[in-house]
């Protein structure tokens, strides 16, 4: 967020994303809602249609005995006002409407499809920008600038304020006069974090070790994989990391770690911090 108070990029992608969800999913109700009156609406003229024609007889089949075609009459009760002809015509226009019906819902199906094929791509397509965008910020901010705060803690919410818009919007536009609403020391799975922060995405979740394998790191995401909240983002801030994750394989270890939340992880060094993986 800028200085004079203004929404930053970050921001402002995270808000349209907001927004495309709604209008996603007010779309999809809308088009159930039509889909179901149709089908009501339809269905109930029908069963009315049908209930009048009983009154005075009913639909049924003949076979002509000289051509042998079965031909569709309609036999009256009783001598009738309307002509046998005429209803005839009616019962013929109501099997076109039920026809029409099946096509109104085909279309509105087609729909329905559509809406959901492109309003995934939409989103899919602003959540790869918000994700370079985050990976920029990332390195701008942990990369070139020394960390603003008296503990590790503040130094390392302060930085990520700077990247991450779900923290941005809790400060409520002052970052100089707010702190986050943070909980340390919490039990997030079967994992002892130090840093949890509450956000309409998920959990924010910070943990800080001294060094870190691959075996350490797959079991820590394994236990926090088990918390019963959503988990947003996931930072793992070390000291050291062993020389299997700082080689070339990192990035096919990472992504076997399937993991349902992001995971980034980060070198604590004397001045600052520098990035080893962003997700």
């Amino acid at each position: 967020m800028s200085r004079n108070g203004e929404k930053s990029l970050a921001e402002k992608l995270d808000i349209a994303i907001e927004n495309l969800s709604i209008w996603y999913r007010v779309t999809l109700v809308m088009v159930i809602i039509g889909l179901l009156s149709l089908s009501v609406v339809i269905s109930l003229s029908q069963y009315y249609f049908q209930q009048e024609i009983n009154k005075h007889g009913e639909m049924t089949e003949i076979m002509d005995e000289k051509t042998g075609h079965v031909e569709l009459t309609f036999v009256p009760n009783t001598d009738q006002v309307f002509s046998t002809d005429s209803i005839l015509r009616l019962y013929a226009t109501q099997t076109w409407l039920m026809a029409s019906n099946g096509l109104v819902i085909g279309l509105l199906s087609f729909l329905f499809l559509w809406i959901t094929y492109r309003g995934h791509a939409y989103r899919k397509d602003l959540k790869m920008i918000e994700n370079q965008l985050i990976r920029q910020s990332y390195l701008v901010n942990f990369e070139t600038s020394i960390p603003d705060g008296d503990t590790k803690v503040d130094k390392i919410l302060n930085h990520s304020c700077l990247v991450f818009p779900e923290l941005q919007s809790l400060l409520g536009g002052k970052m100089e006069q707010k702190k986050l609403p943070y909980k340390t020391n919490q039990a997030v799975g079967g994992e002892q974090v130090d840093i949890v922060v509450s956000t309409k995405r998920g959990d924010f979740v910070v943990k800080f070790f001294d060094n870190v394998s691959f075996e350490t790191l797959e079991k820590f995401a394994s236990s926090i994989s088990k918390h019963g909240r959503p988990i947003f983002r996931v930072l793992c801030v070390a000291k050291n990391y062993d020389e299997k994750l700082q080689s070339p394989e990192l990035s096919s270890l990472m992504q076997n770690l399937n993991l349902d939340f992001d995971m980034d992880l980060i070198f604590e060094e004397e001045q600052g911090y520098s990035m080893l993986w962003i997700n």
